[in-house]
């Protein structure tokens, strides 16, 4: 193994929680991989129940409602997407171009994709 660090995940800032977040793969926009870390979160704040979670992700993204933080035009989520959230699972997963992050949450694995 080499001597080299790694580079480390960017992290969200806006929560604490956050700061628990490391990404793995990530094939979006920045300001939409963070809204996907902070729209997972809150609905993992919402419920204990992982398919509920997964369920709260995909009807937002859906829903097409999001905003950028920083400049405010709106980023434009329409089309079917896709959540699993879990700690032990497999995946292989196609999905259009520049709409897939996986990242973990905790112990728990989020991976977000959206279907062409």
């Amino acid at each position: 193994m080499s001597d080299a660090k790694r580079p480390e995940a960017k992290k969200p800032d806006s929560k604490k929680d956050q700061g628990s977040v490391v990404i793995k793969a990530c094939k979006m926009p920045e300001n939409m991989a963070d809204i996907a870390v902070k729209t997972t979160i809150k609905g993992l704040e919402e419920t204990n129940d992982l398919h509920q979670a997964a369920d709260y992700v995909k009807k937002e993204f859906e829903a097409d409602k999001f905003v950028d933080d920083t400049s405010g035009e709106k980023i434009s989520t329409k089309g079917v997407w896709h959540c699993c959230i879990g700690r032990k699972f497999g995946a292989f997963v196609t999905f259009a171009e520049g709409n897939y992050i996986q990242f973990y949450h905790r112990q728990l694995c989020v991976i977000i994709w959206k279907s062409s």
